[in-house]
């Protein structure tokens, strides 16, 4: 069956810089003592970047749901954007150089190196299968090498819940498992009825004809598939990633794929966990 593609706070070190030179969580600062000494933005024409890591090359990630380099870059912005609003102007306005790189990547650690508007480098070393990250600075001229700060968060937090051009609009309504139950009056439901927003998929049951939420999984990617249908890739609360994607067949079935790599699907297909539109 063929298938479509699928998808610092600063460490103490005993200055307070003027300006936010990283992207870390505003609502934990760290405690410095006062020794202010300022730092003036960088221009581009200034900027040395003779060692700056080689360029890596995107990997799409070698075991079922592992962070690609693409979904760790991508949720790395989307942190920064999250703890520095003002970023994204700086960045716009491109008098100062802001970037986002791989600096490393293998199976055991991926590390994405952000170049703030102040010089600093921030890198970000997240272990690609529980997501967990966390984070070390160098301002050249002011410390003599990374130094790892008291930030940590999981990247998987900063996913696109909504990527590219996706929307639940079309899943409204009532979804059902394609495996059946005996309930406890002996009558036969589905398994799960299951519901979409935007962000979540809501697994629950019926009860005198209304949905009773049981428990929900997060939608980690949302988009539209070439052939008009959707792929939703989410993450069970035990960590078990799934891809549920439209029938190539029937646009009123979600296939469902213990998996979010493509290739694996073939294996990794349960049909008894895909869902069907209520009518």
């Amino acid at each position: 069956m063929k298938k479509k593609a699928i998808i610092s706070a600063i460490a103490a070190i005993m200055l307070v810089l003027p300006i936010v030179s990283g992207c870390g969580n505003k609502n934990n600062p760290v405690e410095r003592e006062e020794a202010v000494i300022d730092v003036e933005p960088v221009p581009d024409s200034e900027l040395n970047r003779s060692e700056e890591p080689d360029t890596m090359v995107m990997t799409s990630g070698t075991e079922s749901g592992n962070i690609t380099d693409e979904q760790a870059l991508s949720a790395i912005r989307n942190y920064c954007y999250a703890n520095n609003p003002e970023l994204e102007s700086i960045e716009e306005d491109g008098e100062y150089p802001v970037y986002w790189e791989i600096a490393s990547s293998d199976e055991n650690e991926i590390v994405v190196l952000f170049r703030s508007y102040t010089g600093a480098e921030i890198r970000y070393y997240i272990d690609p299968v529980s997501g967990e990250t966390y984070v070390t600075e160098f301002v050249s001229g002011i410390t003599d090498e990374e130094e790892r700060t008291d930030e940590s968060f999981n990247v998987k937090d900063y996913y696109e819940s909504d990527a590219a051009s996706g929307s639940a609009s079309a899943l409204t309504g009532t979804w059902q498992t394609v495996s059946m139950g005996y309930e406890a009056d002996e009558t036969i439901q589905p398994e799960y009825y299951v519901q979409f927003t935007d962000s979540d998929i809501n697994y629950g049951h019926m009860k005198d004809g209304a949905f009773v939420l049981d428990h929900s999984d997060k939608i980690r990617l949302l988009e539209d598939t070439t052939a008009g249908g959707y792929r939703i890739q989410a993450e069970s609360s035990n960590g078990t990633p799934y891809t549920y994607q439209t029938s190539e067949e029937d646009a009123d079935l979600l296939e469902y794929y213990e998996t979010w790599d493509e290739a694996d699907f073939p294996e990794m297909y349960r049909a008894g966990a895909s869902l069907s539109r209520c009518e």
